[in-house]
């Protein structure tokens, strides 16, 4: 049954680590429904970051009535860029998750016409829907451009990606927008899009999985919790090794708990445009801060999340409720 008081979402994303809690918290969160997932290059290749996400639907007790489907496997324009180094070779790195028994057979569901799927699942819904775009945007892009009335069923895009500073991929750019930055200036400069959230660097690198949230997780005691925490656990090593950060950051969560809960977070009305061309400036998000170039306002960007603890409440209890369907806790 349609609860309406519940915000309808839908997650476009690439399953990496961070995608895996950023689902949790779109499946489980009280005042949100997730009603699709599609899937994007980014993290990983398009095959592999689709497997994640029905992995991690499956091992998270998602219905099965929440349709994944598999979007657009490269860049607009360039060449793929994955994220190995960080997400390993599958995209959750080397631990034995166990397959969504219906993938085989489900994977191919909705291959051909798969932006119509899109479009047509985020139309019938009945209500606005909130689009949360949490990797690359070629999906988006695409969406925009061949299904312009989509603006008609959408309250907002929220995307997680971009920087006012300082880039995560390159000195300058964030790793999802310097993937298909042509697809990211469709986006921020399309007429279709009613209002446009970006949720950057500054904010995610605020919200840490510390020794602490650990120990919150692994309290909960279980095979789906352990699992979660040896995500995490690698994600940690990886951001030591890459970054020289003590804990991971967990970015994509932070645009679904924008979503549920807005009083949490500041945010700034401002002109944001993508760098195309620059050698050593390309996916950079040029947020004008300042409003020196007077130009129109397209972007909200998110400032600040004001208590980081209500973030890692939030998400832990979403946990406990995905913990409660897993069917982890319930093989033997």
């Amino acid at each position: 049954m349609v609860d309406i008081t519940k915000k309808a979402v839908w997650l476009d994303c690439d399953p990496g680590h961070d995608d895996a809690f950023a689902i949790i918290l779109a499946a489980y969160h009280p005042s949100l429904e997730l009603i699709g997932i599609s899937t994007i290059d980014g993290n990983q290749t398009l095959d592999k970051t689709t497997k994640n996400a029905y992995t991690v639907a499956y091992i998270a007790g998602l219905p099965t009535t929440i349709p994944i489907i598999r979007g657009c496997n490269e860049p607009l324009c360039r060449d793929i860029i994955t994220g190995g180094e960080i997400h390993g070779e599958t995209g959750l790195g080397d631990i034995d998750i166990p397959e969504h028994p219906e993938y085989q057979s489900s994977i191919n569901d909705y291959d051909e016409n798969y932006l119509w799927n899109i479009y047509k699942k985020i139309r019938d819904v009945g209500r606005l829907v909130t689009l949360i775009a949490i990797g690359p945007l070629t999906n988006v892009a695409l969406l925009l451009k061949v299904f312009p009335q989509i603006k008609k069923f959408l309250s907002e895009i929220v995307i997680m990606g971009g920087s006012i500073g300082m880039g995560n991929a390159t000195p300058s750019a964030e790793f999802n927008l310097l993937n298909d930055p042509d697809a990211a200036h469709i986006v921020f400069s399309s007429p279709h899009v009613p209002r446009l959230v970006m949720v950057p660097l500054e904010v995610t690198h605020t919200v840490f999985a510390t020794k602490q949230v650990r120990d919150r997780l692994r309290s909960i005691v279980s095979p789906f919790s352990t699992t979660l925490d040896y995500l995490l656990h690698y994600f940690a090593t990886a951001y030591k090794d890459v970054y020289q950060f003590d804990f991971p950051p967990l970015h994509d969560p932070c645009a679904v708990a924008y979503v549920a809960n807005k009083d949490l977070f500041e945010e700034q009305l401002m002109h944001v445009d993508i760098e195309r061309t620059g050698g050593y400036c390309l996916g950079r998000t040029i947020c004008d801060v300042f409003d020196m170039q007077r130009k129109e306002k397209n972007c909200f960007v998110v400032m600040k999340i004001k208590k980081v603890e209500q973030f890692w409440d939030m998400m832990l209890e979403a946990i406990e409720q995905a913990d409660k369907r897993s069917p982890m806790n319930t093989i033997r």
